[in-house]
């Protein structure tokens, strides 16, 4: 009794209101400029890590492109969240840039992005997506390649 009654806890203390502590951790645009996903309270946002290094990731770019593109308007984002990159930042910039990404990506210290990434359910592998919904609660993870199709499927009921 007592190992549920603390499973729930931590179940609690993990999926319970995301907005709050680390995620207000600022990691850096690649503008240079901060960012925090609690800038985006009211969104629902599509977290996606990522790194160009990643060929799955590459190929989840232009589905993630074309949901921010048809969703944008109706209180969605898509924020990438460049992970264990190995590019320099002004050669992200050009890859950013050639792909067409229309939505926000953030870099950040190893430590900060670690901090986000247990209060988000961890990333072990990539790419990793985790939806919030508009009260920042996690409301969906998936740990592969996704579609356009499985992407839309994930995020059209919180809209």
């Amino acid at each position: 009794m007592i190992r549920r009654i603390l499973a729930i806890v931590c179940m609690v203390m993990l999926f319970g209101s995301a907005w709050a502590g680390d995620l207000d951790t600022p990691l850096e645009g690649v503008d240079g400029k901060p960012v925090r996903l609690t800038d985006f309270k009211g969104k629902v946002v599509l977290v996606n890590f990522w790194a160009t290094w990643c060929p799955p990731c590459l190929d989840e770019i232009p589905a993630l492109i074309k949901l921010q593109k048809k969703y944008g308007e109706k209180g969605f984002l898509v924020v990438g969240i460049d992970y264990l990159e190995r590019a320099d930042k002004e050669d992200l910039k050009k890859f950013l840039d050639e792909q067409g990404i229309n939505y926000p990506v953030v870099i950040g210290d190893p430590n900060a992005v670690r901090s986000l990434t247990r209060v988000l359910g961890g990333v072990y592998a990539l790419p990793v997506t985790k939806l919030l919904n508009r009260e920042g609660k996690l409301a969906g993870s998936h740990i592969g390649s996704m579609n356009f199709s499985q992407m839309e499927a994930l995020v059209e009921p919180l809209l």
